[in-house]
């Protein structure tokens, strides 16, 4: 047979058609075979079992075999309709049947899917050994307000650096300066965190575009205000003696001034953490800013003021449980609130102001040298040499520095107590 014969008969049988009725009486025979309508489309008929329609194409220069159903549940016209579909899609370069994800590929897409409310979610859990609680709660609570609103429901790779601009305008707009430069920070935490345990996931972090001190304006320094003529402290120590109101808001006013710890140490402290026996209390690193142990000595009116506060507490583990909740700590805004009931404004006192009154006092008196001072401040002194923590550093000089300075608050107290008489 002549070459151009041949290739007639293959240009023919290419483009033969199946009628239904030739495909429904197709009897099955002692091996599988297939009866072909063109074009790719074939209706096998096995040895056993049902008829079904097959389609054979390239792509990318690959022989591809795609099932497009049984018949008759899929009919000839639906099988050629099927087969053409998928042949336009392989003349514009498009895939007719492209394979399912794997279980990796489909979980990497949920990743790369999630929102900035879930992977900041991931953080704060990620981050939750290693800072405080109360860092958190703030944490939280300043997302809730400023950030999901804008950013909470978009993929972590849709957020753009304007999204965050508009976080920091609608904080720098209210005053909330230096709360939209955590919350800044925050947010750069968050993706650099989960970009570091998911960088297939996470493509990058839009808070590199951005210049926090050209959108807030640069960080203004402001100190804590501090009273620490002795006249005026005991009126202040005094005034919280006389404080309305519910006795554990001001033993804990009572004890920040002899203690003088960040608020937070107030609010949190466990009775565990004190020991009779020694006449120590110890605040555990996760409740620390410098994540290292403190020892805090007692000194007699610390005891004092704490065998009170078990008076008052019931059963609940918090030397200072919230009024709604024994199981809860005293809330953020309950020292502030006291101060403000006594008549003290922000700009004259705040809790945290406690700390500079104290070490204003003792280095002005000289005493205690600078090293005692802020070794109890929990503060880092000197190199990364003389920064080695040892818990128990100065102990000694600790312990009489606090008996001192109780000492010397209740010297001021009486000294007020008897010009007020006067």
């Amino acid at each position: 047979m002549c070459i151009s014969v041949k290739l007639h008969i293959q240009s023919m049988e290419l483009y033969m058609t199946l009628t239904d009725t030739e495909c429904r009486k197709a009897k099955p025979r002692e091996k599988n075979y297939s009866l072909s309508d063109g074009l790719g489309l074939s209706l096998e008929i096995p040895a056993v079992d049902s008829k079904r329609w097959r389609f054979r194409y390239r792509f990318n220069g690959k022989s591809c075999l795609k099932s497009l159903g049984l018949y008759p549940d899929v009919s000839l016209a639906n099988a050629r309709e099927l087969r053409n579909n998928a042949r336009s899609l392989i003349a514009n370069g498009i895939h007719p049947f492209p394979s399912k994800p794997s279980k990796q590929e489909r979980e990497e897409h949920i990743l790369k899917e999630k929102t900035f409310k879930e992977w900041s979610e991931y953080y704060l859990d990620r981050i939750k050994d290693d800072v405080t609680e109360t860092h958190i709660v703030r944490m939280l609570k300043g997302y809730k307000k400023d950030v999901y609103p804008i950013i909470g429901d978009i993929p972590m790779n849709d957020i753009k650096a304007k999204d965050i601009i508009t976080i920091l305008h609608i904080m720098s707009d209210r005053g909330a300066i230096e709360s939209s430069k955590k919350v800044f920070s925050s947010i750069n935490r968050c993706f650099q965190v989960c970009i570091a345990n998911y960088p297939d996931s996470i493509e990058r972090n839009p808070t590199k575009d951005i210049s926090l001190s050209d959108v807030v304006g640069k960080r203004k320094k402001t100190n804590y205000p501090i009273i620490t003529d002795a006249k005026e402290l005991g009126n202040l120590l005094n005034s919280i003696d006389k404080m309305s109101g519910h006795i554990s808001t001001k033993l804990a006013l009572k004890l920040i001034s002899h203690t003088f710890l960040r608020p937070h140490n107030i609010r949190f402290a466990e009775w565990s953490e004190f020991n009779s026996t020694t006449k120590q209390w110890t605040i555990p690193p996760h409740k620390m800013k410098s994540k290292k142990e403190l020892i805090v000595p007692l000194s007699k009116q610390m005891i004092k003021l704490i065998s009170e506060a078990k008076k008052h507490s019931g059963n609940s583990i918090y030397l200072f449980p919230s009024m709604r909740s024994t199981t809860s700590p005293m809330s953020d805004g309950t020292l502030v609130a006291g101060l403000r009931r006594i008549g003290y404004s922000r700009n004259e006192i705040v809790a945290h102001s406690f700390r500079g009154i104290f070490s204003t006092i003792a280095h002005e008196d000289g005493t205690f040298n600078h090293e005692v001072i802020e070794t109890q401040l929990a503060h880092s002194i000197g190199n990364s040499v003389s920064q080695a923590y040892n818990r128990a550093k100065h102990l000694e000089e600790r312990t009489n520095m606090m008996q001192w300075y109780s000492n010397l608050l209740e010297s001021y107290q009486l000294q007020a107590k008897e010009r007020n008489n006067d």
